[in-house]
């Protein structure tokens, strides 16, 4: 039991949520291992991968080739802070250029025009300025008169504050040293002597064009200003490092990362590996409890396949594409950091949504694959099933479909051609064309029309069925091929209901048959006891108990009789079998006479009855019959009314009806409906303890029907309602009743 507990125990919901929590942490955790990768590796260009040592690395080199270039600006292109100042660093081309810039100043007629002059305080004026550009002329030279001078001392205190950085951050570094002297080999500049840095390992020496390198990666150095002077530079990084300056931060950071790298592809590793695992068990288990059991699919399986893996696929490119901009972002934009979170949220999400799109797709694959629907959930399967079943014959014939198209296709081809043939001036053809349209389109209506007429009867015989005529026949020869199979339906449908009404009469008339027989077998030995028991009630007999059990015998007999007749009635009334003789019946005089009848049954059990009947309702009707009803209604209200209640009869007209209602309170709860009432053989004393067979009801309301009338039943809480309808006697149903006797 272990063992099967085990096995079945991976199909369980709650492995399964952990398995799909295992699935989405293991992206989450190869998303942010990703992440930290190319957050640490962007700034050196994943050269911590590629390199073994920091001075093997771009970085390193371009942050000294910076310095040996800041040596040879400050000791050889500035030299000192009084050049500076006396602008002789100044380039007057690069300094109107940057002017130009800085004011919005346009090149064109009046630049080329007019020339700077050496005070840089006015202009002078080389050519003939147009009539038109007179007041940018006086706008340019204003500019250049007020601002130019102002502009080239600040632009020489940039110079200045250029000088004076470059200077600083030589100082700064505690692992750089040069030595720079001139083309007579007298010192310019340097912090360490010329020999200290030739017993260094890592040294290079410029002279010109050429160099010699002990750093392992210069060639050749260009640089104008330097090949112009002469100098020979020597410069040199420590080795090792000594903490203080850019270099040791950089190395310190090179070799943290290149720590981390190992660290960070083992966890992308293992994440790869639990999202693997954990989706192939997803995608095992999908859609089922338990092993070998039923497959349940999910509201994503009604999508047809092929439209799913074409969605599928739509949204893997989407996918990508807003992937590779949001990676291209992060990367290579990344001088805003707000901006940069922000997209990498973006990119998470977007991993999430993936990762939860890529799962429901695979799993719903699996569901598909395993319940053996993967093809017949197709749209392809879906219209191949839609044609065949055009040609099951389940349906109108399929070949309609294709007559309808080929009908249209003429009629288009026709009317090609006779528009072609009138546009063309061929008046013969083109009547000829007319001819064959018309002739072609009367034929089809004929065809159409033969069609509608069969529908038309099919139709009809629907609404005969529906009225209850099923000796209706539909004579199927006279039906278009076009509406056969749905003829042929119809009248296989009315051809099983005639047959089951059959059978239902049949049945009704073998049950009223066999209840008729069988009380007329059981009304003649009882006949026969009940001559007995009176034989013997005048009889002398000594015997009180004898007495008591003669009493008995004679009561039940006498009960078991009115049984037996009640059960004839209502079956010759149910099967309709009695003779109904209308006449002009007073309803309000046949129900006190009624009363008069059983006015001391009534008295003891204690009921008053009140008759609310404002004008004379006269009903055409059976007397015999309706004196029945009212007989069964009445003594249904002593037996089960309340004792000491009041029992209300309402006798009035309602369009062409005569209806009486009586209402009495019931001694007794009524748990069922009216319906079931007025079945045969109920009783509205559940534990029967009152006399009575359960057909007083069933009888009412078998009379009431025979009789073209009506009788209802309604119960509201303990109050009981009886109503009986009857049509009201006219003068011209005096001729009919007549009729009927003759």
């Amino acid at each position: 039991m272990a063992t099967k507990s085990k096995k079945t125990s991976q199909y369980l919901t709650r492995t399964k949520i952990f398995a799909a929590m295992i699935y989405f942490i293991g992206v989450l955790t190869l998303y942010l291992s990703s992440m930290i990768f190319l957050n640490i590796s962007q700034n050196w260009k994943y050269q911590a991968v590629a390199t073994n040592s920091y001075y093997e690395t771009q970085n390193f080199r371009t942050r000294f080739d910076k310095l040996l270039s800041d040596v040879i600006n400050v000791s050889v292109y500035f030299k000192d802070e009084k050049s500076i100042e006396a602008g002789e660093h100044l380039s007057k081309e690069d300094l109107l250029t940057s002017f130009k810039n800085y004011y919005s100043v346009i090149d064109g007629v009046i630049t080329q025009s007019t020339e700077v002059n050496d005070t840089y305080d006015g202009l002078i004026i080389k050519n003939k300025i147009p009539e038109n550009l007179q007041s940018n002329f006086e706008e340019y030279k204003t500019l250049v008169e007020t601002r130019l001078y102002q502009y080239r001392n600040m632009y020489i205190q940039n110079q200045l504050e250029v000088y004076r950085n470059m200077k600083r951050e030589l100082n700064d570094y505690e692992n750089f040293f040069y030595y720079l002297e001139n083309e007579n080999g007298n010192k310019i500049s340097g912090n360490i002597s010329k020999e200290g840095i030739s017993n260094m390992t890592r040294s290079i020496i410029l002279e010109g064009g050429f160099s010699i390198d002990n750093l392992g990666y210069y060639t050749e150095y260009h640089d104008e200003v330097f090949e112009k002077s002469g100098c020979k530079l020597y410069a040199a990084i420590r080795e090792p490092l000594l903490p203080g300056d850019a270099f040791y931060r950089e190395q310190e950071e090179f070799y943290m990362i290149k720590r981390s790298y190992p660290i960070l592809t083992g966890v992308a590793i293992t994440a790869c590996i639990a999202i693997i695992i954990s989706l192939l068990y997803l995608i095992r288990v999908a859609g089922q409890s338990q092993r070998g059991g039923d497959i349940e699919y999910l509201v994503i399986d009604r999508i047809y396949n092929d439209i799913h893996i074409i969605l599928f696929t739509i949204f893997n490119l989407v996918a990508g594409f807003i992937t590779l901009l949001l990676c291209n972002v992060i990367l290579y934009n990344s001088t805003y950091y707000l901006w940069t979170y922000i997209f990498s949220t973006l990119l998470g999400a977007l991993l999430i949504l993936y990762s939860t799109v890529w799962l429901s797709f695979t799993t719903s694959l699996s569901r598909q694959i395993k319940g053996k629907r993967f093809f017949s959930n197709t749209m392809v399967a879906a219209i191949l099933r839609k044609i065949s079943y055009l040609f099951s014959g389940k349906t109108f014939c399929g070949w309609i479909v294709f007559l309808l198209m080929g009908y249209g296709m003429a009629n288009c081809i026709m009317t090609m051609f006779l528009l072609n043939a009138i546009l063309y001036g061929t008046g013969g053809i083109a009547l000829f064309l007319l001819f064959c349209m018309l002739l072609f389109n009367g034929i089809a209506a004929a065809f159409c029309a033969r069609a509608l007429g069969s529908l038309t009867k099919v139709m009809i015989s629907v609404k005969e069925t529906s009225k209850g005529n099923f000796a209706y026949e539909l004579d199927l020869k006279k039906i278009s091929p076009s509406f056969k199979n749905f003829a042929e339906d119809v009248a296989n449908i009315q051809c099983g209901l005639r047959e089951a009404v059959e059978e239902a009469v049949k049945g009704e008339r073998m049950k009223a048959e066999l209840i008729t027989n069988v009380s007329h077998d059981l009304k003649t030995p009882l006949t026969s006891i009940i001559t007995y028991v009176d034989l013997l009630k005048k009889e002398t007999l000594d015997n009180e108990k004898a007495k008591e059990f003669v009493e008995v015998l004679h009561e039940k007999s006498y009960r078991l009789k009115q049984l037996i007749e009640d059960l004839i009635e209502a079956s010759k009334a149910s099967s309709g079998n009695l003779t109904v003789t209308k006449g002009k019946v007073d309803l309000k005089l046949l129900f006190m006479q009624a009363i008069g009848e059983l006015e001391e049954k009534i008295e003891k059990a204690g009921l008053t009855i009140k008759i609310n009947c404002e004008q004379e309702t006269i009903i055409y009707a059976d007397g015999r019959h309706m004196w029945r009803i009212l007989e069964n209604l009445i003594t249904n209200v002593i037996k089960y009314s309340m004792s000491n209640s009041r029992v209300y009869v309402d006798i009035f007209h309602m369009n062409d009806m005569g209806v009486m209602i009586i209402k009495n309170i019931s001694a007794a709860s009524i748990d069922i409906t009216p319906d079931q009432l007025m079945d045969r053989f109920v009783r509205g004393d559940v534990s029967r303890t009152t006399e009575g067979s359960g057909l007083g009801l069933s009888i009412a309301k078998s009379l009431s029907e025979i009789q073209d009338g009506k009788f209802e039943i309604n119960i509201d809480g303990d109050l009981f309602k009886a109503i009986v309808m009857m049509p009201i006697w006219i003068e011209h149903n005096t001729e009919e009743s007549e009729e009927q006797q003759e």
